[in-house]
């Protein structure tokens, strides 16, 4: 349940911003505050969080696999977003970068 809070305050953080997967023509604005101040793919943290929460729940080789599969795909996805955002938003991303960790966490200044 924590991952679904988790993922629904990052969605409702992004307002307008909010976009399945790489977009290729649409224009959004770099969200760095809420939960984005202390994690730079919150809503992937939060999905993380849900299938661990599965894997818990049912504690066997499936979920495991499923839960090894999801979060490993889903870390290459934000790989490729990174690219993306840095190509698009340049110095402020790096920046963004520099203060917040990927998952979870703010860098020390």
């Amino acid at each position: 349940m924590l991952g679904d809070q988790i993922f629904l305050l990052s969605v409702l953080c992004m307002k307008d911003s909010w976009r399945a997967g790489i977009p290729d023509k649409d224009k959004t604005e770099l969200v760095t505050s809420g939960i984005y101040r202390f994690s730079r793919n919150p809503e992937f943290l939060g999905f993380d969080m849900m299938y661990f929460g599965v894997l818990l729940m049912y504690c066997n080789l499936l979920t495991g696999f499923f839960t090894a599969f999801a979060v490993v795909t889903l870390h290459l996805q934000i790989l490729q977003e990174e690219k993306y955002l840095a190509g698009v938003f340049g110095k402020e991303y790096r920046e963004y970068r520099k203060r917040v960790f990927r998952y979870l966490g703010r860098k020390r200044s």
